[in-house]
């Protein structure tokens, strides 16, 4: 799971009457950081071997053309941020282009995964902690359910996993990815990519479906443009961290195919698990798995903490029911919350009732996402000036294409969309009456 939302808090009461400006306080590396961040979350521990299962060795070109797409999505949430340095983020672009009906649709499209999206993350935990501690397809949900209580309860509690903390687990993630697959790479076989499109080259666009997971976070930015030093920064943040992701992504994947570190022949076991064991020894193997289900967690807290401010603000503006626009005494959007935590448990009963997977969840969420960029990206063809209009046009089709191979989730996407503007014209009646 990526971590798509930035929250900074600042004080803006210090005087009655009066709100102080943001602070300009980020600079290139830190900006870099935050980029990196957004992107690079959970998925990248399990999400190369479900691609692979998927579309086996070709399963590369799709890393490949995610990290070619990320170049241009980069690019224009920068513009966009230059544009109009709004707390909003992507919304408010889709708000201005398109009015706020468009702006409340995308909204409703990011919310209305939640239930699969958590459950997509537990499953990701789970799975680490199940490695080491045995247990099966019980312990996985159980541990990741846990994470998820856990999540909602420190969030309704008010209590928040710091900034600092969500930066040093990007490192430790990092740094980890560095030495496993660094020692990895010699053990890659050249006949593990024969037959190259071994499932067909179809499955190379549905394991692109699978791999946007990985790569949601390039719209989290948004909301901190006003705080970098340099504007010029968050062009180049967006450039070096485009970069960051792809040195990242690319070897995970060919290691991942080239050891035959996925598939039934690991066991059920997590890639970064079996990898780590190859090169290290089984003590790796048991550091790893607890490492992964612990770093799980702060994603799963930022996501937790983005998705109920969302709910609250779409509350707020009544484009969702007025009753979670409401905060405790403490400032905690509590109803916002316990409405998501029961959806984020259902969907997770739902996923153990039904022998779900993770692959099949992952339609759901990026079909929501994917929705969510194409908006965006129309959005910004709309809003912004050539050459910066033609790298949203480009975005745009490309989404759109990725978009496609969803098949049937269309229809879920369609449903979600029917359902805010239906709601929207709802309320419009009865305010006029």
């Amino acid at each position: 799971m990526s971590s798509t939302t930035a929250t900074v808090s600042h004080d803006l009461s210090s005087a009655p009457g009066q709100t102080q400006p943001l602070r300009r306080t980020l600079g290139l590396w830190q900006g870099v950081s935050l980029y990196v961040g957004s992107v690079l979350g959970t998925g990248v521990l399990v999400l190369p071997g479900v691609a692979a299962e998927t579309a086996g060795p070709a399963s590369v070109l799709a890393w490949l053309g995610l990290v070619l797409l990320s170049l241009p999505l980069a690019l224009t949430y920068a513009a966009l941020s230059r544009q109009r340095a709004d707390a909003a983020g992507f919304s408010d672009a889709i708000e201005r282009a398109f009015g706020p009906r468009w702006g409340a649709v995308a909204g409703w499209l990011f919310l209305a995964q939640v239930p699969m999206g958590m459950a997509v993350g537990a499953l990701i935990a789970g799975e680490y902690g199940a490695s080491v501690l045995g247990g099966g397809e019980v312990m996985v949900f159980t541990l990741g359910t846990a994470l998820v209580v856990a999540a909602y309860a420190l969030n309704f509690v008010g209590l928040r996993v710091s900034a600092t903390a969500q930066l040093m687990t990007l490192g430790v993630i990092v740094v980890g990815l560095v030495l496993i697959v660094g020692s990895a790479l010699q053990d890659v076989q050249v006949q593990a990519f024969t037959p190259f499109f071994s499932r067909g080259p179809v499955t190379v666009g549905l394991a692109a479906v699978q791999l946007f997971w990985a790569f949601v976070g390039w719209e989290a930015i948004t909301p901190l443009a006003k705080e970098f030093r340099e504007p010029r920064d968050i062009w180049r943040a967006s450039m070096l961290a485009v970069g960051i992701v792809a040195a990242v992504y690319l070897p995970l994947a060919i290691v991942t195919i080239g050891t035959g570190a996925y598939g039934a022949a690991t066991g059920a076991k997590a890639p970064l698990v079996v990898l780590a064991g190859h090169v290290f020894g089984p003590n790796a193997s048991r550091v790893v798995g607890i490492a992964g289900l612990l770093l799980s967690f702060i994603p799963m807290n930022a996501y937790v903490a983005g998705t109920s401010r969302l709910t609250f603000a779409l509350g707020e503006r009544r484009q969702l029911p007025s009753w979670l626009g409401v905060t405790s005494a403490s400032g905690t959007p509590h109803r916002a919350l316990a409405a998501l935590g029961a959806a984020a448990l259902l969907g997770l009963a739902a996923t153990y009732l039904g022998r779900l997977r993770i692959a099949d969840l992952l339609p759901f969420s990026t079909s929501s996402f994917l929705a969510t960029y194409v908006l965006s990206m129309a959005a910004a063809s709309k809003l912004l000036r050539p050459p910066l209009s033609y790298a949203a046009l480009l975005s745009l089709v490309a989404c759109t294409a990725v978009l496609f191979f969803v098949g049937t989730f269309l229809a879920w996407v369609a449903a979600v969309t029917v359902c805010a503007l239906a709601y929207q014209q709802l309320v419009s009646r009865r305010r006029a009456d």
